[in-house]
């Protein structure tokens, strides 16, 4: 008998309810449901095949830990469109105390693709982009200097790329579209507790406080909501500091009402600490490049350019973004469009609170529409990027560790790092 069963089966059993309860999400769901029906868009994909081209675009990565405290590191990056493939890698090795090394290594990665794509675009590619991962997620970091031996400075870089990305898009008319499978965001949770507490609390002064004192300090919302006494205010001002994810309650309502479709588009801005970095930025670039690249910004060239883009960054066009459910029986899609695609000239600096926004989503469903396979292939122009691109662990400990390893003269990997040795 697997050691732990019996004690493991009597913890379960000791929270079902409880787990059963947080899991289907029945109580704060039917507090939903008005809201829910009148943002929720029933639709059902048809089979149209488009007839622009596409160019489908992902990444890996593989990390590997170093005997000598190091960390090794590669990403790589694909684009396939119907002629052509444009690709991209990237390998180092760093001394790191960030406990998030792999958030750093993501952003390489991201940074990659944003490279492929420019490439692209610059060959003459004028279709549809589709990229695996959300647009908005990308543009809602903070530049902030990384605690690493090198590479201190890269969110600059980072950004640079995707300005330029976005900016060749606009400028050359390219829908560039975000999808992801599963996303965790709860935009539309927000959007439409909002709703809810607008219908309670119609003093705009006042819900604002509310919703503000919430953001900026949890635990203070909450007693800010008890002090209403009001057991309405104080359920939703809970579930707004919980951040359950919004493809919970996608799936709890369009499966009550057995119907596939789409959320309410809205138009997104900026997370509290991102409106405070780019309010720095305006009053003084320099001055925020000084305070959050302090290594960095001893070199006066760094200086100079990193000036330059981080004020470029603040004219980022606003993300509009939706969740859509192909089938009832599978898990919702997050779509990411810059609003310039809809003629729509707001920037993320000038949104907050998610607002919904009127579209022509025709196209963009159409398109999505010819890509989904069903369950196990969401996107085919995404997942056939996705295979080709994987780094799998036997080439990258065959292949890229072992050439890392001839240039260093030794084995490399630390004692925990699991590797079977090849002579």
């Amino acid at each position: 008998m697997p050691e732990f069963l019996t004690e493991y089966q009597t913890e379960l059993d000791a929270k079902s309810k409880r787990i059963i309860s947080d899991y289907e999400d029945k109580k704060i769901n039917k507090f939903y449901e008005p809201y829910f029906t009148q943002y929720w868009n029933v639709h059902k994909l048809t089979d149209e095949i488009p007839a622009e081209k596409v160019l489908a675009v992902d990444g890996s990565m593989g990390v590997a830990p170093i005997g000598n405290g190091g960390i090794f590191y590669v990403v790589r990056a694909l684009g396939i469109d119907k002629e052509k493939r444009y690709r991209k890698i990237f390998a180092d090795f760093n001394y790191s105390n960030e406990r998030n090394f792999g958030n750093f290594v993501g952003r390489l990665m991201e940074w990659t693709e944003h490279l492929v794509m420019i490439d692209a675009i610059k060959d003459g590619f004028r279709d549809f982009i589709l990229l695996d991962g959300s647009i908005y997620g990308r543009l809602a970091h903070v530049p902030l200097e990384w605690d690493l031996l090198n590479s201190k400075g890269f969110m600059i870089e980072y950004f640079d790329t995707i300005i330029e990305l976005l900016s060749l898009c606009k400028n050359h008319s390219i829908p560039i579209i975000g999808i992801s499978k599963e996303s965790k965001t709860s935009f539309f949770r927000e959007f439409l507790i909002k709703e809810m507490i607008k219908d309670i609390i119609p003093d705009d002064r006042l819900r604002k406080k509310l919703i503000s004192v919430t953001l900026n300090d949890r635990r203070l919302g909450v007693q800010e909501a008890q002090k209403t006494g009001d057991k309405r205010i104080i359920t939703l001002i809970n579930e707004l500091v919980h951040r359950k994810p919004d493809s919970l309650l996608v799936l709890s309502r369009s499966n009550n009402g057995n119907n596939s479709g789409y959320t309410q588009p809205l138009i997104l801005g900026g997370s509290q600490r991102w409106h405070r970095a780019v309010r720095e930025i305006e009053r003084s670039a320099r001055s925020y490049i000084t305070s959050n690249f302090p290594v960095s910004s001893e070199d006066d060239e760094f200086m100079d350019r990193a000036v330059e883009v981080v004020e470029r960054l603040t004219e980022v066009p606003a993300i509009i973004s939706f969740h859509l459910l192909p089938q009832v029986i599978d898990t919702p899609m997050r779509i990411d469009i810059p609003a310039w695609y809809f003629d729509s000239p707001h920037k993320l600096k000038e949104m907050g609170w998610p607002e919904p926004i009127e579209i022509d989503l025709d196209t963009i469903l159409k398109l999505i529409s010819s890509g989904y396979c069903g369950l196990e292939n969401y996107n085919i122009w995404l997942s056939h990027v996705d295979s080709e691109v994987k780094l799998k662990r036997n080439v990258f400990e065959e292949l890229y560790i072992n050439k890392f390893e001839e240039i260093i003269g030794t084995y490399s990997t630390a004692r925990g790092y699991r590797r079977v040795r090849y002579p």
